[in-house]
C-alpha cells in the first residue's frame, strides 16, 4: 500500500518543522512553494518512522510517464546522512527508478562520496534561485542598474498620485481579476509554464491567510495594475513568489520590486537576502533576473537512482 498521500493546505502545520530544519533556502524548502504548485506537479507526501526518528519525504510528478521526483529526506534533527536517505528512497520507491533533486551543493558532496559508482549527480541550471542582497534592491545604485532606475524614475514621473497598499482577503477578487488581464496580455494560451504559474497563483490566494503570504498591490485611479505576493523564509531572507505588473505602465515592476524590499527592510531588519526563485527555464524570465545583478545563484543538483540490476 503507498503510504502517500496528495498534499493539502491543512497540512502546513505538519511540514513546517521538517522543512524549517533542514537550513536549506532553496525555494521548494517552502511549504507555500510546494503548496502552490502541487496542483501542477501533484505533491505527495509521508513520514517514515527509522532509527533515527521520524523523516519526512516529499514527491512529485507531472504524468505518469516519468519517474518519480523526491526532495532528500527531512529530519526534524538536521541533516540525514546518505546512507540512511538512500535506504528510506530505495524501500519506499519499490525498486523503480526515481529521481532525487533540489539538492544543495552540501548533499551533492555528501551522495557523490558515500555511492561513487552509483549516482551521477547534474547541476540542474533552471532550478537555481536567484539570490539578491535586499541593500542592492532597495537603493539600485551603480552604473549597471541604472537602466532600472531609469524605469523606476520614468514610473514615479508618469504615476505620481499611485497607491501602495497591502493585499487583504477583501482584495483577493479583484487581483485575480487583475492577473487573468495580465494573463491574456500576456497569451497564457501558447505558454503552458504561463497557464500553470496562474494556476499556482490562484491556489496561493485561496489559501492567502493559512500560508501565512504577504501580498501588496499598486493602484492607479483605483485600478489595481501590479502586485507581490512574498513571505519571511529564513532568518536572514526573504522570499519572493510572485510579482506581476501590466507591461504598459512604464516602471510599475521596478515600483513594487523596491517597495516591496523596503517594506521587509523595515518590519524585518534581521533579513540579508531576497530570494526570487528561478527561471524555470524561461529565457526572458532568465535575463530579467539577471539583470538586477544576484549576489549569487543558489545552486540545485539532481541524480537519477535506477534499481540494482537483477541477478
Amino acid at each position: 500500500m503507498d503510504p502517500f498521500v496528495p498534499l493539502t493546505v491543512s497540512d502546513k502545520e505538519l511540514l513546517d518543522p521538517y522543512l524549517k530544519s533542514s537550513g536549506k533556502t532553496g525555494s521548494e524548502y517552502s511549504f507555500s512553494t510546494l503548496y502552490m504548485w502541487s496542483g501542477i506537479f501533484h505533491t505527495f507526501y509521508t513520514t517514515i518512522q527509522t532509527e533515527n526518528g521520524a523523516l519526512l519525504l516529499v514527491r512529485n510528478r507531472k504524468d505518469e510517464s516519468t519517474p518519480f521526483h523526491y526532495l532528500y529526506p527531512l529530519s526534524l534533527h538536521g541533516s540525514v546522512p546518505p546512507k540512511i536517505a538512500m535506504a528510506v528512497l530505495q524501500k519506499v520507491s519499490v525498486n523503480d527508478p526515481f529521481l532525487l533533486g533540489g539538492l544543495s551543493d552540501r548533499e551533492a558532496e555528501m551522495l557523490g562520496s558515500e555511492f561513487p559508482e552509483k549516482v551521477v549527480i547534474e547541476p540542474v541550471r533552471d532550478s537555481f534561485d536567484y539570490i539578491y542582497d535586499i541593500n542592492d534592491l532597495a537603493h539600485l545604485k551603480g552604473k549597471k542598474l541604472q537602466p532600472k532606475r531609469n524605469h523606476l524614475n520614468a514610473f514615479l514621473k508618469n504615476y505620481p498620485h499611485y497607491e501602495f497598499i497591502p493585499i487583504t482577503e477583501a482584495d483577493i477578487a479583484d487581483c485575480l481579476v487583475m492577473n487573468d488581464e495580465w494573463c491574456r496580455i500576456m497569451g497564457c494560451i501558447y505558454n503552458l509554464g504561463l497557464e500553470e504559474e496562474i494556476c499556482a497563483v490562484h491556489r496561493a490566494f485561496r489559501a492567502y491567510r493559512t500560508l501565512g503570504l504577504e501580498g501588496f498591490m499598486i493602484k492607479i485611479d483605483g485600478k489595481i495594475i501590479a502586485y507581490t505576493l512574498g513571505e519571511p523564509y529564513r532568518p536572514d531572507t526573504y522570499l519572493v513568489h510572485v510579482e506581476k505588473a501590466f507591461p504598459e505602465y512604464r516602471g510599475a515592476y521596478q515600483v513594487i520590486n523596491q517597495l516591496l524590499v523596503k517594506h521587509v527592510m523595515e518590519k524585518y531588519p534581521g533579513v540579508q537576502y531576497i530570494n526570487r526563485e528561478d527561471d524555470a527555464g524561461d529565457k526572458g524570465l532568465r535575463h530579467a533576473k539577471m539583470s538586477y545583478r544576484p549576489a549569487f545563484l543558489l545552486e540545485k543538483f539532481m541524480t537519477r537512482i535506477s534499481p540494482p540490476a537483477r541477478p
